[in-house]
């Protein structure tokens, strides 16, 4: 493929007959946002080594940029000299990320007259902030939203912020947990969170310890992650944070490989967001094969059904559906409520993308539901992402086991975790047409 197919408002994916070749996986958004994030409030130098380059990371250091951090291309990632403090009266764009939004608005719970917006009014603009502006006004932080569910735009007056208890809850989402842990590195007052329901994402809260932990600031968590405390003693400091596969990517690219006949080896994988995935995958009949930091997946193999638990790796469940699609039988994806509050609704729109497509498919409100087929679909219509990475990567996998190929409207929103996602297709044999 010589063109570029996040250009084009549609692009059309035809059906494959085989696939090979060697791809990297893209840095881990998720990852990269966390660990900028962490440099710019470390006054000081620090670098992040294979930072991502999707759009949610470049909207990260667009506000780190912002508030005051110096940013610059090293070759193998960024220099980040954070300020000394963060500059007030600024008005942030998070781009159409939430995790972007939510730990900027922990980070700038400090700071007076922060203003958040996006141009992606239907997506990231239509998303609630209700239990994080909830919880920093119990903190002193003075917040003006936009309607009953605190939608953006935001403002956020930091000038009476202080320490102390706050109860959140974890059962839309894990990224409010995460941005008032970056508040507790900053308060200079000890902090203390409890999670009042459920926690999903857990694998996302433990990245959040971990960049948090190498950036000098310790959170003491529970064992079973429902509170964490952070001493207000700590500060954050310059470090070296190395960042790992994209799960979403990685995920994607595994079960587009078993999907179609196919010998693809994903090379320098980092794989500590991907859970349990690989073992399902090994589970439902795919051949793969670890060695080292190197994956090799030959596909075109009978697949059996699967009951995947979507609270242990979230960024896979929209692939692995996708992939269940082809398997015979009913397949399952449960503890995926949490999928409902991403850029799109992940179970009733992509649900919705997959019926059009003609793979039968039922939700419940934890649960996605799929009853495959190795036939594959007929497909020759036309499905749309709902402005969601996943929702792209999902539906390409569809389209290449389809007779007709599939048109998928709005292709560029594969840009917010992997750029080069088409680019790579090409490479292994995917022909993408406009």
């Amino acid at each position: 493929m010589t063109m570029d197919a996040l250009q084009y408002n549609q692009i059309h994916v035809a059906p494959a007959n085989r696939l090979a070749g060697a791809i990297t996986p893209p840095a881990s958004k998720s990852s990269s946002a966390r660990a900028v994030l962490a440099a710019a409030l470390a006054p000081g130098r620090s670098h992040v080594v294979n930072v991502a380059t999707s759009n949610n990371v470049r909207a990260m250091m667009d506000c780190c940029r912002a508030l005051g951090a110096e940013i610059t291309d090293t070759g193998t990632g960024v220099e980040i000299v954070g300020p000394e403090e963060l500059t007030a009266g600024t008005t942030l764009c998070p781009g159409n990320s939430g995790i972007v939004l939510r730990l900027l608005m922990g980070a700038t719970a400090l700071t007076r007259d922060v203003t958040f917006i996006t141009p992606y009014v239907e997506s990231l603009g239509r998303r609630s902030n209700s239990e994080m502006v909830g919880a920093l006004r119990e903190l002193g932080v003075l917040c003006t939203s936009t309607g009953p569910d605190d939608r953006l735009p935001i403002t956020l007056d930091g000038s009476a912020t202080h320490g102390g208890h706050v109860a959140i809850s974890g059962r839309r989402s894990s990224q409010f947990l995460s941005g008032l842990l970056y508040l507790g590195g900053l308060l200079g007052e000890e902090l203390t969170v409890t999670v009042k329901d459920q926690l999903k994402a857990r694998p996302m809260v433990r990245t959040t310890l971990d960049v948090l932990r190498n950036a000098g600031v310790d959170v003491r968590a529970s064992d079973d992650l429902m509170e964490f405390h952070v001493d207000g003693r700590q500060r954050f400091q310059p470090a070296r944070h190395v960042v790992g596969s994209d799960p979403a990517s990685t995920a994607a690219l595994l079960a587009l490989a078993a999907s179609v006949e196919s010998e693809i080896r994903l090379e320098n994988c980092v794989l500590e967001e991907l859970g349990g995935v690989l073992d399902y995958l090994r589970e439902i009949g795919v051949d793969l094969v670890q060695d080292g930091t190197t994956l090799t997946v030959r596909g075109g193999g009978p697949l059996k059904p699967m009951d995947f638990d979507g609270s242990i790796a979230p960024d896979a469940v929209l692939p692995l559906a996708a992939l269940a699609a082809h398997a015979d039988g009913t397949s399952r994806f449960y503890n995926i409520e949490h999928l409902r509050y991403k850029e799109c609704d992940r179970i009733s729109d992509f649900r919705h993308e997959l019926r059009t497509a003609g793979v039968d498919a039922d939700e419940r409100r934890d649960e996605l539901i799929v009853h495959g087929s190795s036939e594959g679909v007929r497909g020759g219509v036309v499905v749309d992402s709902h402005y969601d990475h996943g929702v792209v990567f999902a539906m390409t996998l569809v389209a290449l086991r389809s007779e007709d190929g599939l048109t998928i409207r709005n292709p560029q929103y594969a840009g917010q975790t992997y750029p080069k996602f088409f680019d790579d297709l090409g490479r292994l044999g995917v022909t993408v047409t406009v």
